[in-house]
């Protein structure tokens, strides 16, 4: 929010779209488990578009950057910590923590550690905000602005988790990317915020990272099953033959 009211919408959602490369590194770091080289190789036109089109942006800001490239940490240490808490239901986090049921939880949990910081930031000044609020529109546009934007919010969210509960970290950040395509082509449709060529030209190749990502990880995916497929076939007659040898009591004899 804060890159948002700093920059244009379409500065911050390309900046956002750094978040596979963020995600790759957070998760390999949490949960110890590196994909294939090509994979994270992938991720470099990811990156190197989205510097492009911020190089030399008209509506580029500091504080923009630096704040959505804030956020794309925090979404990926949300996605990673989030997956691995889905992993561990049925222990002793409970059973009945679905992904929506976590979603909730986490909302909740943001809720109250959000309260001492607005008390402490806005609080003694949150009157004055909300009548600076009120010269641009009515009250009832503003707090039906603001009911819309928070259930609009949560059920993008909540899809997110339904979503993470059935993929990797990585392939939620890659999927979000592609969501920002729709929102940077809303924004400029609806705010009529201009995006230079080389914005373009930048994003363009990052979302084509992003989907060259997507088919390799899954290229790899599914060399490693056929791998573990061909190890197993190869274990079975072995340990059929020991199986049989069980069961006639002379185990342990070949």
């Amino acid at each position: 929010m804060m890159s948002l009211n700093a920059g244009a919408v379409s500065f911050t959602h390309i900046v956002k779209a750094l978040e596979p490369f963020f995600s790759a590194v957070v998760s390999a770091v949490v949960f110890g488990k590196w994909m294939n080289p090509m994979v994270y190789a992938t991720l470099i036109p990811v990156v190197g578009g989205v510097a492009y089109a911020c190089l030399k942006e008209r509506s580029f800001s500091w504080l923009a950057f630096y704040t959505a490239m804030g956020s794309n940490l925090a979404f990926a240490l949300r996605a990673v910590v989030s997956k691995s808490t889905m992993d561990a239901t049925g222990g002793e986090l409970g059973e009945n923590l679905s992904s929506v049921n976590i979603f909730g939880l986490v909302t909740c949990v943001a809720f109250l550690q959000s309260i001492p910081l607005f008390l402490l930031g806005e609080g003694t000044s949150f009157i004055d905000l909300w009548k600076n609020a009120l010269s641009t529109s009515t009250s009832v546009e503003l707090v039906r602005g603001l009911v819309l934007s928070g259930l609009f919010h949560y059920l993008n969210n909540e899809v997110m988790y339904l979503a993470l509960s059935n993929v990797h970290p990585v392939t939620l950040a890659v999927g979000n990317t592609m969501k920002r395509v729709f929102i940077v082509v809303a924004s400029v449709i609806v705010f009529r915020n201009p995006i230079s060529v080389q914005a373009a030209i930048g994003s363009a190749i990052g979302i084509g990272g992003v989907l060259l990502y997507s088919l390799t990880k899954q290229h790899y995916e599914e060399l490693e099953k056929q791998q573990a497929i061909a190890a197993a076939a190869a274990a079975k007659p072995s340990n059929i033959f020991e199986e049989i040898l069980d069961r006639l009591g002379i185990g342990g004899q070949k």
